[in-house]
């Protein structure tokens, strides 16, 4: 039979439930995105704090006396809903990093356009990159895995034992920003290849015929190399997509670990 009594410790253990499931979904990829409506955020974080009180977490005392204590709880339970979804959304930002790059090299830093999910201005390559990307990862599953490391995360870390340690914390950081640059700059590497092959030739051009105008010339040919560059690398996003896959899984476990 179902027990339908509902008090006021289980209210507040339900809302600091809630705390961290909507902290992880204003913050998490897929699901913060600002076209996705508020209210929808809203319904889903409480459908599924619903879902872990009824079914995946032992109801149990909280260690609290006062309500700065309650407080305290709070903050933490919000803190690791935002980090397990920050270190999953900051990863999204490598395709941006490489896309940056790349229009910097090729001639399309000042082409910009509107992005309709983040609302801002981005890069054509990095928008391109963008969309390919998630659609690669929406089709692998990613935003069930986030969804499930969410709750794997309430058995970990049960409700009001959230601890901070500091050391490993700033090891994950810095891992992430290394993990960054380095994704970033594979990501860019065959582009980097083509335009260094491309500015000796053009340098040796304009040794050879000095009156030709290599500035003019110059900067079509890298647009179209460009391109076409990026036309053939296509085929390579499955493979961005697998290693970004490992990477998000690999930081979501690292701060789960750092905060249990």
């Amino acid at each position: 039979m179902f027990n339908y009594d509902f008090g006021v410790s289980d209210l507040q253990y339900f809302l600091i439930i809630l705390t961290r499931v909507s902290c992880f979904v204003y913050a998490a990829p897929f699901y913060s995105t600002n076209n996705v409506p508020q209210r929808v955020k809203v319904g889903l974080s409480v459908f599924i704090s619903m879902l872990i009180y009824r079914f995946v977490t032992p109801h149990m005392e909280l260690d609290y006396n006062t309500l700065i204590g309650y407080a305290i709880i709070v903050f933490k339970e919000a803190s690791l809903g935002i980090l397990i979804g920050f270190s999953a959304n900051i990863i999204m930002g490598v395709v941006q990093f490489a896309g940056s790059l790349v229009d910097m090299d090729i001639g399309l830093s000042m082409v910009n356009m509107f992005d309709p999910v983040s609302r801002q201005q981005v890069g054509f390559t990095g928008a391109f990159y963008q969309y390919g990307v998630l659609l690669i990862l929406m089709i692998s599953g990613m935003h069930y895995y986030i969804l499930r490391a969410l709750v794997a995360s309430f058995e970990l870390i049960p409700v009001g034992r959230v601890h901070f340690n500091l050391d490993a914390m700033m090891v994950t950081m810095l891992k992430i920003f290394r993990d960054i640059m380095m994704i970033g700059f594979r990501i860019f590497l065959p582009i980097f290849a083509a335009m260094l092959m491309l500015n000796v030739v053009l340098g040796i051009l304009a040794k050879v015929a000095p009156q030709m105008n290599m500035f003019t010339v110059g900067i079509q040919i890298k647009i179209l190399v460009g391109l076409a560059i990026l036309f053939v690398t296509m085929a390579t996003l499955p493979q961005i997509s697998d290693i970004l896959y490992e990477e998000i899984r690999v930081l979501v476990t690292m701060v789960i670990g750092d905060m249990g």
